[in-house]
């Protein structure tokens, strides 16, 4: 499992263009085989920040050299006044309960 922290405080010029753009990006990487899930989230001071996870360190760089991510990647000064990338590896511990049953990794 490979996941990736995107924070991200976006530009309020261009942020109704960078929302479109994102819009086909999230499609184009849940189209990536190994692609399991993203989903973003905004906190009160408005950065946001996207989680998405790939199962394969294949399956993200099958993402990270998409021709099309790697051109949208040329907006980001457009788009972001500040932005983070952080790219973590297998998790030491992975376990929950899901519908009332704990489960563990």
């Amino acid at each position: 499992m490979r996941t990736v922290i995107f924070r991200t405080y976006t530009r309020e010029a261009s942020r109704s263009e960078y929302y479109a753009s994102a819009s086909e990006l999230f499609k184009l990487a849940a189209a990536t085989p190994g692609f399991v899930a993203a989903k973003t989230f905004i906190a009160s001071d408005g950065e946001e920040l996207t989680v998405v996870e790939f199962a394969s360190d294949e399956a993200l760089n099958a993402w990270r050299n998409n021709a099309q991510h790697q051109a949208a990647q040329k907006s980001s000064d457009k788009f972001f006044a500040d932005y983070r990338i952080t790219v973590f590896g297998d998790p030491l511990r992975d376990y929950g309960i899901a519908n009332g049953k704990p489960w563990r990794k």
